[in-house]
């Protein structure tokens, strides 16, 4: 056997676990952990049964395997997106916009129903654990980096990073049940200036909106 027939099969392989785990998060988006089942995966994968045990031999094993396709696949897309940011942009603004769109895209929805069920499940919460501390570290990171090109060294970064994190991670939360994007909206705004405010970029008297005044009748 060739060396390049040992890649064809390998690239086959992994194209073939890609797709079973595709399969899983498109399930988890759509049906929820609780109806994220083999026989669920198998169908919409459409691969024999022998190949996803080969893959993956315990439902344990399938989602340890999905938490890490999330992961790769959220922090791909989100470093691209913090790459792309124009010249010119206001970086707050930036990491801001580019964090909400992740938090309100497909994948983040999978991944909120992986740490949900993590709660109660300890192997998937020892899967799930390290990869998410991978991912926003990383995240972090990169979001810093692009931060720094307006403040370098600034000591107040990574707090006014973490907050960011933490705000957009719960308006995506409670959004789950209050559907009201116009108010999320304009929370999202207000975090920018809190955001910009705490980094001493704006003064603090502009943090709250004013409505227009009204012109006499």
């Amino acid at each position: 056997m060739t060396a390049a027939t040992r890649r064809t099969q390998a690239q086959r392989s992994e194209a073939t676990r890609a797709k079973i785990l595709d399969a899983t998060v498109q399930c988890l988006v759509e049906r929820g952990y609780a109806e994220t089942t083999t026989a669920e995966v198998l169908a919409r994968a459409d691969v024999p049964r022998g190949t996803l045990l080969h893959h993956f031999p315990t439902k344990v094993d399938l989602l340890a395997g999905a938490v890490q396709h999330v992961a790769r696949k959220r922090l791909s897309g989100l470093g691209a997106e913090l790459a792309a940011v124009p010249d010119g942009t206001d970086p707050i603004d930036a990491v801001i916009d580019v964090v909400w769109h992740h938090f309100s895209s497909p994948l983040f929805w999978a991944a909120l129903e992986l740490w949900n069920a993590a709660r109660t499940d300890a192997e998937l919460r020892d899967a799930l654990v390290p990869v998410e501390k991978e991912l926003f570290g990383v995240l972090h990171e990169r979001s810093r980096a692009l931060l720094e090109q307006a403040a370098p060294g600034d000591p107040r970064l990574g707090t006014v990073i973490q907050l960011s994190f933490e705000v957009l991670t719960g308006l995506a939360m409670t959004g789950i049940v209050s559907g009201d994007l116009a108010h999320r909206e304009l929370l999202i705004r207000r975090w920018k200036r809190a955001a910009a405010v705490l980094l001493g970029r704006r003064a603090p008297d502009t943090l709250v909106e004013r409505a227009p005044l009204r012109r006499a009748e």
